[in-house]
């Protein structure tokens, strides 16, 4: 009974030996890969010296003390008990004005986007960017925003940015 299971088990076993397993081509790229030698591997570069600055307290200012709030030549402060507005979140170049609104018996209005797609309305006298801005006036076209920056001797300024009206590609 043994002899019908035994000889096609042999006869498989015989084929399988005489079956090529696909692997010529990687036997042949092995052969042929360490006949060639080593690669040259290219130097490094040569190290470039960096100059050394010696600091010398007495030529210029401490770059480790806290700046001063002096008031600038206009005397103003920025507020920094009051409570932040929601558009003082972001950066002015990060707002976009997209229309004004007018209210019976109010002043004009200004329809401000912030990055997140939110529409905030603010008048004159309202808060707006990183720089302790606050609205001076509003037209149809535009916005004029007075701003507080301290420069590097810690001296507030005043400046003004205009932000206009911006026409968005519909989406």
């Amino acid at each position: 009974m043994r002899t019908p299971f035994l000889t096609p088990f042999l006869f498989c076993l015989a084929l399988s030996g005489c079956s090529n397993d696909g692997f010529d081509d990687l036997r042949a790229f092995m052969e042929s890969t360490g006949k060639e030698g080593a690669s040259k591997i290219e130097p490094l570069p040569a190290v470039k010296k960096v100059d050394t600055f010696e600091y010398r307290q007495g030529e210029l200012t401490d770059p480790f003390f806290a700046r001063n709030l002096r008031p600038a030549g206009s005397g103003t402060l920025p507020d920094a008990n009051r409570p932040r507005e929601p558009l003082e979140e972001y950066p002015l170049d990060a707002l976009r004005m997209v229309g004004t609104m007018k209210k019976a018996g109010h002043a004009l209005y200004a329809v401000i986007k912030d990055p997140k797609g939110t529409l905030h309305t603010v008048k004159i006298g309202g808060h707006i960017g990183q720089n302790y801005g606050k609205v001076s006036a509003i037209n149809e076209d535009g916005l004029e925003i007075k701003e507080l920056i301290q420069d590097a001797s810690g001296e507030w300024t005043a400046s003004t940015a205009m932000m206009s009206m911006n026409e968005e590609a519909p989406k």
